[in-house]
């Protein structure tokens, strides 16, 4: 469960406004009223979100049912282009919260300021509701408990999990036969399965799409959170940098660099495996094609991240919005509907009976047959304020550090520290 800072309870909500458009004039936080039960006359809700091609169409599919089932609900789903084009949009409009959306898309870390200012609705008087018609049924017991806690602030659940990955090993399966080689279930063993490639074929065995996720997840699975508390020149942080630092100085590692993205060196045969999101098979498909057979495995680790964003809905709605829309979200959350997003999208569904189901399990993708395993302790980092530049200046700190060979790692992770420590005290 991931703290905030302290926050003040607004005023009681006004009265139920059914309001058209972006947001309504609603304001105050969930708690101080009960949520409306029933829809009694035509609500309109809207939808940020950067969902393109395929995930884009699936969604709309998804939408379009949840209308036909609910009609006095419309849902307007409003593409923002992209992730970086939606923070963007969000992170203005913030100061404006009569013109936010309903709902939108997002990384806990883009609302973090959002939720201290109670900004968004808290979900649970929703998922706890007595009434059938809001209870969401498998909170507890069905969605991956990882998901859950990535949208759990001060016991709030503030959002729903929405397009989720993890990250996985892909791996050219045509090479790792004729090398009697096993897909690596830890560290020690990627690392010689690199070597050994290395050495067979002059290629690195192994890249990281994300250097700061190696970093984050090294960290949890040596015993370590990655938050302010963090002491960057100790032993784990010294031995997550040394172990990606050896495998480039001997050639069996390599980054994503100006590829920006390992499928694209995978598929050309320039490496022979890498870490990299569950939903990126697409890209993988193409760029084996015709060339190898690829296959994937869960993480070679105990502890896997989880990636994606969440749907949150913002205060500024009416309470019969904030209803319609939490309808909404539980239908994109049912079994069902996470089947057909999973088997559209790529993402891995939230739910456990999804990933159980033969229609998701028995098709063809390569992830199916291992999601139940690689997402069996997947983990969500604390999300405060200056996450996500310490991320970001984590990802430039191990860049630089791998672009030097025999980098001394002392120097580079104490010059680390003093910006490491500043991005969470902004």
């Amino acid at each position: 469960m991931k703290k905030m800072h302290t926050v003040l309870l607004p005023a009681a909500i006004a009265s139920a406004l059914i309001l058209a458009g972006c947001g309504g004039s609603g304001s105050g936080d969930s708690d101080s009223a009960a949520p409306v039960t029933d829809i009694t006359s035509n609500v309109e809700i809207t939808f940020w979100h950067g969902m393109t091609g395929e995930q884009g169409k699936t969604l709309t599919t998804l939408t379009d049912e949840f209308m036909k089932a609910n009609p006095k609900i419309k849902v307007n789903l409003q593409n923002q282009s992209s992730y970086a084009d939606l923070q963007q949009k969000l992170t203005s409009t913030l100061q404006s919260p009569k013109n936010l959306p309903t709902i939108t898309q997002a990384y806990p870390s883009w609302l973090t300021q959002a939720f201290g200012d109670d900004q968004v609705v808290d979900l649970n008087p929703y998922i706890n509701s007595k009434d059938s018609k809001l209870a969401f049924d498998g909170w507890t017991s069905d969605v991956l408990p990882g998901l859950r806690d990535g949208v759990t602030f001060d016991g709030k659940t503030l959002g729903m999990p929405f397009n989720k990955s993890t990250e996985v090993l892909w791996y050219n399966k045509t090479m790792l036969d004729s090398l009697g080689i096993k897909p690596p279930t830890s560290y020690d063993e990627l690392a010689a399965a690199s070597k050994q490639i290395q050495k067979a074929k002059g290629i690195p065995g192994i890249g990281f799409d994300s250097l700061s996720n190696f970093y984050i997840t090294y960290l949890k699975n040596e015993g370590k959170t990655f938050d302010k508390n963090l002491d960057v020149t100790g032993p784990e942080s010294t031995k997550a940098f040394e172990y990606y630092g050896s495998g480039i100085n001997d050639g069996s590692f390599r980054i994503a660099g100006t590829d920006k993205y390992m499928s694209g060196p995978f598929g050309s045969q320039k490496a022979a495996m890498y870490i990299g999101s569950n939903a990126g098979e697409t890209f993988v498909k193409q760029g084996a094609a015709g060339k190898f057979e690829y296959s994937a495995a869960p993480y070679p680790a105990k502890y896997a991240l989880q990636q994606g964003t969440d749907i949150y809905m913002f205060t500024s709605a009416s309470p019969e919005q904030r209803t319609a829309a939490y309808l909404y979200e539980k239908f994109l959350t049912t079994k069902d509907s996470q089947v057909t997003w999973a088997l559209g999208t790529g993402y891995m569904p939230i739910r456990k009976s999804a990933i159980a189901d033969p229609k998701y399990s028995g098709s063809d993708s390569a992830i199916a047959p291992i999601l139940a395993d690689a997402t069996k302790n997947v983990f969500t980092p604390p999300v405060t304020d200056g996450y996500q530049q310490a991320m970001d200046d984590t990802e430039k700190a191990l860049e630089s550090f791998l672009a030097k060979p025999n980098n001394d790692v002392k120097s580079a992770l104490s010059n680390f520290k003093t910006t490491y420590d500043s991005d969470w005290n902004q």
